[in-house]
C-alpha cells in the first residue's frame, strides 16, 4: 500500500474533520463541554478587536442591496463569499462533546451570539419593527439549551464557573469576577457591546438599530463563517493531538501543555479532582502581585520551571534545559519520566498533582508573596532581587517536611550572609555566582536543617580559599571570617547594595537602642521607601560624606605639586565607611555642602547611622552599643571638611556594624 494512503487511513483514524458554518456549531443538537484542557479563558481585548475586525472587513466586501429579510438571506447565501475561521477540536463520548482546543474563539463567538441576541430583544420591543429582522428566539435556540417548555437551562459552551457570569451578560444584571475566566468575560463583552451598539446605529437616529445591515451581519455570521471542527476518535489520543496542535505556535504556554499531559489520561472523577486543584493553582497565581519588584506577577510556568530545577537539575546543562520550554525536558529524561509513572501510571499522576506538585506550587507562591516578620531574611534577599533563595528552599524541602520552617530561615538567612561576604570582598560576579547556585541546588536537595547549614558553611570557605581570601589551613568557622584585614576594602560598587548594607545596619540600631529609625517599620513600609530605581523624589538615597568640593579637593592635593588626586579622592569617597543613607530629598539640599554643614542633616535624617557620625545619640544611650561601635562621632575639620586622618576610622566602624549583624548568621 503507498505510503501516503496508511498515513491517510492512520490519520482518520485519529481524528475527522468536519466543515460546517457558525449556525451549525451552535445548533439545537450541539452544546459543548470544556475540556479540563481549556477550561481558562484568557482573550483579551485585543484579540476579540482582531477577530471583530477581521469579520467587519469580510463582510463589508458584500454589497447589501436589498431590505426585506427573507432576500437578504438569500442575498448573503448566493453572493457573500464565506470566511473560514481556523478550526477547534472536539471528542465526543456517549454522554458529551468537550472542546479539547479552540474555547478561546468559540467563547468569543457565544459573546458575539448574546450581544446580538441583547440587541434583537431591543428591536423586538419597539412598535412597528416585527417581521424586520430576525426574532430573538433564532438566536435564543443557539445560546443556550432549552429545557421541554422553552425555557433556558445553561449556555451551549458549558462550564458551571462561567454560568452565572454569562447569565449576568445576557440579563444586564451586576456580577462581580472573582477570577481571569469571569474578568476575560465581562471585559470582552464590554468591547463586543461598543462595538456593535456603533457598528449598526443608524447615522440619521443614535437611538435606532439599521436593521436591514443588522439582518445582513447576521445571517453573514451565522451562515457564511465557516469554522472546522476536527473530531479525536479515540480519548487516549486526546492528550497527545491536544500538546502536537498547541506545541506549533498556537499559544499555549507551557503549564498549559503539561496540564493535559498529567490530567488528560485520568478516570473523570480523579480528572475533574485533580484539574479543580489546577484551576484554584492557576487562580491563586493569577491574584498574586508582586510590589516593587522586577516582575509583577507570576504563573504556572514560573513555578515548574523552579519545580523542575530544584528536584531535578544536576548540572549547569540540566538547569537551563528547563528554561523555556520545559515540558519537552520532562519527556526526554528518564529519571522525570520514572517519576511521573511514563505519564501512564494513572495512580502516579493522580499523586503528584493533588499532593507533591500543590503543596510546591503552594509552597512557591507563598515565599514570593511573604511578607511574614518572621522570616527576616526572606524579604531581604527579595529586596535586592536575590530570588535565586527560592530555588533553593523549594530544593532543600521535602513534601510534608517537618523542617520546613526552619529550612525556609536556615536557607534565607545563609543565602544572605553568602551574598553579602562575597560582595563586601569584591568577589561577587552574576555569571560565577548563577555558577554557584547549580552546586547549591544539588547539594542541598531534601537536606536536613543542620546539613543544610553546614553545606552553606563549607560553600563559603572552599570559596574564598579557591579566591586566595583563606590560608589553605584555614580551619574557623564562618564567623572567623569576618576580620578588619579582611574586608577593610568594602566599597560602595553597586548602589542598592549599598544602601541594603546600611538600611539592615539601621534597623539592628533601632532595635538595639529602642529608637525610630526610616530604616525601621514594616517590611511593606521598607519595601517602598528603599527605592530600588532611585528615581523616587521620596525614599532612602546614597549620600557621599565627601562632596565635591574645594574644601575637600584640598584634602586630595598633593603636597609636593598641588595637583589634585581625583582617583584617590574617588576611592576613598566611595569606600563604605564613607557613605550614608539620607530620607527622601535631603541628599540634594545638602549635596556639595562641606561636612560641618552635612551635619545638621545628618542629626535630623532619622537615621541612626548618621546620628552616630553627628554625635547626636545621647550618652546614655551609647552605653547600651558595643564598645567597638561607641566612638562614632567625627568633628569637621577647622575648614569644615572630613578629616582625611578619621576615615579609617569610619571603615572600621563600618565592618565592626557589618560583623555583628552578619557573622553570627
Amino acid at each position: 500500500m503507498p505510503e501516503s494512503i496508511t498515513s491517510q487511513a492512520t490519520i482518520q483514524k485519529l481524528i475527522t474533520p468536519h466543515d460546517q458554518f457558525i449556525r451549525a456549531v451552535f445548533n439545537a443538537q450541539r452544546s459543548y463541554y470544556i475540556d479540563i484542557y481549556q477550561r481558562e479563558y484568557k482573550w483579551t481585548h485585543e484579540q476579540v478587536k482582531t477577530l471583530l475586525n477581521d469579520l467587519e472587513v469580510r463582510f463589508e466586501l458584500g454589497k447589501r442591496k436589498q431590505t426585506s429579510p427573507q432576500k437578504i438571506q438569500q442575498d448573503v447565501l448566493e453572493n457573500f463569499d464565506p470566511y473560514f475561521l481556523n478550526t477547534y477540536l472536539t471528542h465526543t463520548s456517549p454522554t458529551s462533546t468537550t472542546i479539547v482546543d479552540g474555547q478561546q474563539r468559540l467563547t468569543t463567538l457565544l459573546l458575539v451570539l448574546i450581544k446580538l441576541y441583547q440587541i434583537l430583544n431591543q428591536v423586538d420591543a419597539i412598535t412597528g419593527t416585527a417581521g424586520k429582522t430576525f426574532m430573538p428566539g433564532a438566536l435564543k435556540t443557539l445560546i443556550f439549551e432549552e429545557g421541554d417548555f422553552g425555557e433556558a437551562k445553561r449556555f451551549k459552551i458549558y462550564n458551571l464557573n462561567r454560568e452565572a457570569q454569562l447569565r449576568s451578560l445576557v440579563e444586564g444584571t451586576a456580577f462581580i469576577p472573582v477570577d481571569e475566566t469571569q474578568k476575560r468575560l465581562k471585559e470582552n463583552f464590554v468591547t463586543i457591546s461598543s462595538y456593535f451598539d456603533s457598528f449598526f446605529r443608524l447615522e440619521s437616529d443614535s437611538s435606532g438599530y439599521d436593521l436591514a445591515k443588522l439582518t445582513y451581519y447576521i445571517t453573514y455570521v451565522l451562515d457564511r463563517v465557516s469554522i472546522v471542527e476536527i473530531r479525536i476518535e479515540r480519548q487516549d489520543n486526546v492528550a497527545m493531538i491536544f500538546e502536537v496542535v498547541n506545541d506549533r505556535g498556537l499559544g499555549l504556554k507551557p503549564y498549559e501543555i503539561l496540564k493535559g499531559k498529567l490530567i488528560g489520561n485520568l478516570p473523570l472523577t480523579e480528572k475533574e479532582d485533580a484539574n479543580r486543584i489546577w484551576v484554584n493553582l492557576q487562580d491563586l497565581y493569577y491574584r498574586t502581585e508582586l510590589k516593587n519588584a522586577g516582575e509583577v506577577s507570576i504563573d504556572l510556568d514560573d513555578f515548574f520551571r523552579v519545580y523542575f530545577r530544584a528536584k531535578f537539575a544536576n548540572s549547569v546543562d540540566d538547569y537551563k534545559a528547563f528554561e523555556s520550554d520545559y515540558h519537552y525536558e520532562i519527556y526526554r529524561r528518564q529519571e522525570l519520566r520514572d517519576h511521573f509513572g511514563d505519564f501512564r501510571n494513572q495512580a502516579t499522576l493522580y499523586a503528584l498533582i493533588t499532593n507533591e506538585i500543590q503543596h510546591f506550587a503552594r509552597l512557591y507562591q507563598e515565599l514570593r508573596a511573604d511578607y511574614s516578620p518572621d522570616r527576616e531574611h526572606l524579604f531581604y534577599n527579595k529586596l535586592i532581587e536575590q530570588n535565586q533563595q527560592y530555588l533553593l528552599i523549594v530544593s532543600a524541602i521535602r513534601l510534608n517536611d517537618p523542617e520546613r520552617e526552619l529550612k525556609i530561615r536556615t536557607i534565607s538567612s545563609k543565602f544572605d550572609q553568602l551574598h553579602v561576604i562575597l560582595r563586601i570582598l569584591g568577589l561577587y560576579e552574576s555569571n560565577k555566582f548563577q555558577t554557584v547556585i547549580y552546586g547549591l541546588n544539588r547539594d542541598l536537595r531534601n537536606k536536613g536543617d543542620a546539613q543544610c547549614r553546614q553545606v552553606f558553611d563549607d560553600l563559603i570557605v572552599n570559596l574564598l580559599k579557591e579566591e586566595q581570601r583563606l590560608e589553605e589551613d584555614f580551619a574557623g568557622s564562618v564567623s572567623d571570617i569576618f576580620t578588619y584585614e579582611r574586608m577593610r576594602g568594602a566599597r560602595n560598587s553597586q548602589t542598592n547594595f549599598s544602601k541594603y548594607l546600611l538600611m539592615r545596619i539601621d534597623r539592628w540600631l533601632s532595635q538595639s537602642l529602642d529608637k525610630p529609625s526610616y530604616c525601621q517599620g514594616t517590611f511593606s513600609d521598607i519595601e517602598e521607601r528603599f527605592n530600588r530605581s532611585n528615581r523616587k523624589r521620596f525614599g532612602m538615597h546614597l549620600e557621599h560624606i565627601y562632596a565635591f568640593n574645594e574644601e575637600n579637593k584640598t584634602l586630595f592635593k598633593d603636597s609636593g605639586t598641588g595637583l589634585f588626586d581625583e582617583s584617590l579622592f574617588e576611592q576613598t569617597r566611595n569606600l563604605m565607611g564613607m557613605v550614608l543613607l539620607l530620607k527622601d530629598l535631603q541628599n540634594l539640599s545638602s549635596g556639595n555642602d562641606v561636612y560641618r554643614d552635612k551635619l545638621s542633616d545628618y542629626e535630623t535624617s532619622d537615621v541612626i547611622w548618621n546620628q552616630l557620625l553627628a554625635g547626636h545619640i545621647a550618652s546614655v544611650d551609647l552605653n547600651v552599643l558595643p564598645e567597638s561601635l561607641k566612638d562614632a562621632a567625627v568633628e569637621a575639620h577647622k575648614t569644615g571638611a572630613f578629616p582625611r586622618d578619621k576615615v579609617e576610622q569610619r571603615q572600621r566602624l563600618f565592618f565592626e556594624a557589618v560583623k555583628i549583624v552578619w557573622s553570627q548568621i
